[in-house]
């Protein structure tokens, strides 16, 4: 397997600037993705490490080699797209075959190849079919094992599920990660789908407006956002922002009709900084909600209740004029219009610059 560099991608079409300044790190047999919203540069970016286009600056590298210049051809790579990409004019068996083929393999080397990847992908009863008997997801499948087939030192994958129903998607999943740690492989997977990364990746590389907020494991993207983009980007809900004032006095935030306490390790932190209005984050699912308005903890107004899912459900809570979200069991029976007691337990509280950028 392959380990990609990027180095100092920059890569400007017109005036816009699809990616800007990026450097990364694609290890070797491990998954990353590049998560972002739409027109944040991540497809740019897989195109530029396929060959498909050339950076305006920077260079690319596979493991030594400077391949910025080499053609797509010459890469050692699979790419799958959003669009399933196979012949129609070949039967599935010899869609996976032909590039076994052109490797110039022996019959028996292919017919092992294409049966080991058929049965791995689940599509050993279609092998005879034409691609125009398929349904959407099989398809894909196929064009996953089309790519995976050829071994290559690099596979890239733009959104491969976004046109699947949603249980061929779960299906994929697993099976994507499984080959994935069956066969050691360096893959780059771009999506705008959160799920998809944080179930999937090894590495995610958050992305916005060409440029790279943070590249880590998904724990510690989940758990500590570099900036409040990423806070809120990941998370269903995603990470909650109260704007507030650090009193080094009173050794608190202030709010508006609330105050919340800090440990000496924040007040330190804070107090060093000389940081004063700052953003408190909180994740939905680490607030601690307690009926009654007698009780200790910030003060809120449940505004409405959202369902969620079997067990859980969305709080709309109204905090100082400013709104959060609470993800809360069913069983929590609080109704619009009361008040409630809200506790932040310090190890799940984040605190942010006027900026967004991450201060503890």
């Amino acid at each position: 397997m392959v380990e990609v560099y990027l180095e100092h991608i920059t890569k400007i079409f017109g005036n816009v600037v699809a990616v800007d300044d990026l450097t990364l790190r694609f290890r070797e047999g491990h998954l990353t993705s590049l998560l972002g919203p739409s027109g944040c540069g991540k497809t740019t970016t897989l195109r530029i490490i396929a060959g498909l286009e050339t950076p305006t600056k920077g260079r690319v590298y596979f493991d030594e080699q400077d391949v910025t210049d080499v053609p797509t051809e010459k890469r050692d790579i699979a790419l799958v797209f959003q669009i399933p990409t196979i012949y129609p004019t070949m039967n599935v068996y010899d869609n996976l075959a032909f590039p076994l083929r052109v490797k110039g393999l022996s019959k028996q080397d292919i017919d092992r190849r294409v049966k080991e990847v058929s049965e791995l992908m689940g599509i050993s009863h279609v092998l005879d079919r034409m691609p125009s008997a398929l349904d959407a997801g099989t398809t894909q499948k196929v064009a996953l094992a089309h790519a995976f087939i050829k071994e290559p030192g690099v596979y890239l994958l733009d959104e491969p599920l976004t046109n699947v129903d949603p249980v061929t998607r779960i299906e994929l999943r697993t099976l994507l990660k499984e080959i994935q740690r069956k066969y050691k492989a360096t893959m780059v997977y771009v999506t705008h789908d959160q799920t998809e990364s944080m179930t999937l990746a090894d590495y995610i590389a958050v992305m916005r407006l060409g440029k790279l907020l943070q590249f880590d494991t998904p724990e510690k993207i989940y758990m500590a956002p570099k900036n409040t983009f990423v806070g809120w980007f990941i998370g269903n809900p995603g990470m909650n922002f109260l704007d507030v004032t650090f009193d080094q006095r009173k050794g608190a935030l202030i709010g508006e009709g609330f105050e919340y306490r800090l440990s000496e390790e924040f007040k330190r932190i804070l107090a060093e900084k000389n940081a004063t209005e700052v953003k408190l984050g909180i994740r939905p699912e680490h607030i601690l909600v307690k009926r009654g308005a007698e009780q200790e903890g910030i003060k809120a107004k449940c505004t409405l209740i959202e369902p969620f899912s079997g067990d859980r459900k969305i709080l709309h809570l109204e905090v100082g004029g400013m709104e959060l979200k609470a993800k809360v069991s069913v069983s929590l029976d609080v109704k619009e219009g009361e008040i409630v007691s809200l506790e932040f337990s310090p190890e799940y509280i984040h605190i942010y610059d006027k900026a967004g950028e991450l201060i503890i």
